[in-house]
Parts: structure tokens; sequence; C-alpha cells
């Protein structure tokens, strides 16, 4: 008899003969066989505890009538296997025919979907679980010729159809010296709960499917990342990695310049330096229209439009760091279109008591952009002009312009008590 796999068909049904073949090879036992007589026997010696007859002649034909003195059908054949099945380790025991029984046989398959720039990958821990399922065998009621059969999970729920046809149930093949974690107690822990249910059984096959759980570790440089995985392992395919900085998910991994391990189809370069930084995170230069890494770019305080920090230019006026388009002559938009204010405008009135020889000026502008408090003092010969942070008290900049022609120039800070007198707590002078 060949030694294949025995494959189900037509509703889990095969021929008593198929079946028969099947328990041969789990049992164990010696076989010959001559046209359509084959001869079953064990080695006594071998196997003590295994009851007499040694020997049994078991008829395949077609037709079983009228057999030879001796010769026992395939249904007796079968009986007899299954006894001494009982016997040796508590059942029939099988596996799925095409399931992938050890790490080595998946790991290849996982690895082979990924590509790393510039790094590795390994399995980081990976365990295979056995699962067990039951295929009870019952001799079909339409045809004595063959056997059907059913399939349970441990707690005996039947199997669904698909879930058959996706573990590869309905084609085993004898699990024979392959290892496994199952015991003898526990295959009769099983087998006695398909008994009581089921008195009128031919068989019972525990059918030992196998799960593998674990991960995958890229390592890119000093930085790692990982993707786990858990499913059966006929059917087990490699899991995208889910990149947590642009929510893509992908089988092609690569490093930034700061060492995250992204998706690679997320990643592009700065148009100004070349490093490669996010595609998410690139800001386009409102001066040059390039796209560019946000950690060489600076905000207009004025416009809070995004450029190249060595695009932005100085206002000479407030002092503050903005986009050349908002200048003119060399004064912001903020500090040239400050409204009018009154020295009891709480604007700038605490400013003013800080600050008593303001006071001796006419005329005020003040007005809030990008966070900076820009105050404009009138005299009739000479401006002031004091940036100061919104939250904050203490001037971070102070410009002065003399005469009608005269320029913004900045003032030292060695020379601010001069102009604004020393900073007081209400008093004024």
């Amino acid at each position: 008899m060949a030694d294949k796999p025995t494959v189900v068909e037509d509703s889990h049904r095969e021929s008593l003969v198929a079946f028969l073949e099947f328990a041969v090879e789990a049992v164990g036992v010696a076989q010959s066989q001559e046209g359509d007589l084959v001869t079953l026997e064990f080695n006594h010696r071998e196997h003590p505890a295994w009851p007499r007859p040694y020997q049994v002649r078991v008829s395949v034909a077609t037709d079983s009538a009228d057999l030879p003195r001796r010769v026992v059908p395939a249904t007796e054949g079968i009986a007899w296997l299954w006894k001494l099945a009982q016997l040796e380790r508590g059942a029939l025991l099988a596996r799925p025919a095409s399931q992938p029984e050890a790490v080595h046989e998946i790991t290849r398959a996982l690895f082979e979907a990924y590509q790393v720039d510039g790094g590795q990958m390994h399995l980081a821990g990976c365990r295979i679980n056995e699962v067990p399922f039951l295929r009870v065998t019952e001799l079909a009621t339409d045809d004595p010729a063959q056997v059907v059969h059913r399939f349970y999970n441990a707690e005996m729920q039947p199997v669904s159809d698909d879930e058959v046809a996706s573990l590869g149930l309905a084609e085993v093949v004898p699990l024979g010296n392959h290892p496994t974690s199952f015991t003898r107690s526990a295959v009769h822990v099983l087998v006695n709960q398909i008994e009581e249910a089921m008195p009128g059984v031919v068989a019972a096959t525990v059918v030992i499917a196998k799960r593998a759980e674990g991960a995958i570790q890229f390592e890119i440089g000093e930085q790692c990342a990982q993707v786990s995985f858990n499913d059966w392992t006929r059917s087990l395919s490699a899991p995208p990695f889910r990149c947590a900085a642009s929510g893509r998910e992908t089988f092609h991994l690569a490093a930034l310049e700061d060492g995250r391990i992204v998706a690679a189809e997320a990643i592009a370069e700065c148009e100004h330096t070349g490093t490669r930084v996010l595609d998410s995170e690139l800001v386009t230069c409102t001066s040059t229209g390039k796209r560019v890494d946000p950690e060489i770019t600076s905000r207009c305080a004025v416009s809070d439009s995004v450029l190249l920090t060595d695009e932005m230019a100085t206002c000479k006026t407030c002092g503050q760091q903005v986009s050349p388009a908002v200048l003119d002559a060399g004064s912001c938009q903020a500090c040239r279109e400050l409204p009018l204010a009154r020295a009891t405008d709480e604007l700038i009135a605490p400013l003013l008591e800080r600050y008593p020889r303001l006071q001796q000026y006419g005329k005020f502008r003040a007005g809030q952009c990008g966070g900076v408090l820009r105050v404009m003092a009138h005299g009739w010969w000479r401006r002031l002009l004091l940036a100061v942070p919104s939250d904050e008290s203490q001037p971070m900049h102070l410009a002065m312009r003399q005469g009608l022609a005269g320029g913004w120039e900045q003032v030292p800070e060695a020379d601010w008590p001069q102009l604004l007198g020393q900073p007081s707590d209400g008093a004024t002078e």
C-alpha cells in the first residue's frame, strides 16, 4: 500500500479501504499484500500489551462476500487496528499533510516578505502551539464501502467546512515519529468524549494542528521595531509593519536621519539639505517653494509663513525675524501699521507705569502680533519702539529713530536706562 496522504473528498468521505491504509500506517503494524489480500501483523515481543491475534488477514476487495477462511473484511481489520491504537497511544494520531511543523519551516516564508534597507531582521521569539481536533469516523449509512469523517474541536463543537479546508484537516498523514506534547492520558480524555456521545464510532483520529506565535524584529543602526504574528502555521503569512509615524502598512522598512524606523514609501528628501525625513513632515518654504525639513525653517512672526531660516530677515524696528516679503525700508508690516493708542489703554498702561520716562512722549502706537507687543512712543524729535513678549513685562528689543530723515537703530541694552529710566514698581519720577 502506498505511503501518501489520505485525501477526504465528497463531504469528508473516503473509501473503507483508503481509511484502512491510513490506520495501518498510523498504528505502525507490518503489512504485506497479495492481490486483494492484506496481511497485518505485529511482533508481540515488542508490544507485550497488545492482545492476540498477532496477525490478521484482511480482504480489500470491493466485494467481501464469501471470504476465504480466516480472512476478515476491511471493517474488522479496522476494528483490530483501532483496538491496538487505543492501547498504544489512545487513538489514531495524525497531522495535516501540508502543515509546517517547526520554526525553521516558517522562517523563510516570513522573512522573504520584507525588505529592510541598511538593516537586518530576526525572530524575536517564536513558539509553536499544538491544537487538537477530533476526526470521528463512522461507516456511511448509504454505502458500506465508504466511511464518513466528522470534525470537532477539543470541546466537541463541530468544525465548519471552511475551517476544515483552511486547516487542512481533510488531508492528513499519520503523526508517526513527529514529536508531540500530547500524552496518552490527554488523548484518552479527548476520545472518551467521543465514545460517550457517539457509541457507533468506527475509529477516532486526533489531528494535531499547529499555531505559531512570536515576533519579527527589524534592526537598523541602533534602533529596532517589531511586528507580531499569531496564526495557524498552515495559513501563516507575514504581517505588515505598521509605521507609527505615517500610519502606513508596509513590507519595506527604512530609517530616517534621526534613526526612526518607518515605511520606506513614507520617506522623502529635503530639497535643501538632502536629508531623509517623513514626506508628511516636510514643509514648503514660501520664499523658495522648496519642500524642506522643518528643523531648518522658522515661522515669520508677522505673516505666520514658514521659511528656511537662512531666508529670514531682521526687522530693524522691532528686531524680530520675519519674512523679507513683509519688510519695507527695513521695517516689518507690524511695525509700520501700529494703531494709535492712549496712555491709559490697558495694553500699554502697565509698561508706562514701569518705565515712567516713556510718559514724556505725547503720542503712542501699540499692537500685538506674533506673540510680541510693539509699543511706539512719539516725541517731537525722537521715537522709541519697544518689543515686549506678550506674556512678560521686560522688553526684549529697543530701537530709536531721531529726526525726520533718520532711520531706526537698535539701542544697546546698556543704554536702555538712559532712555526708559530704571524699572519701578509703579512710582513715577
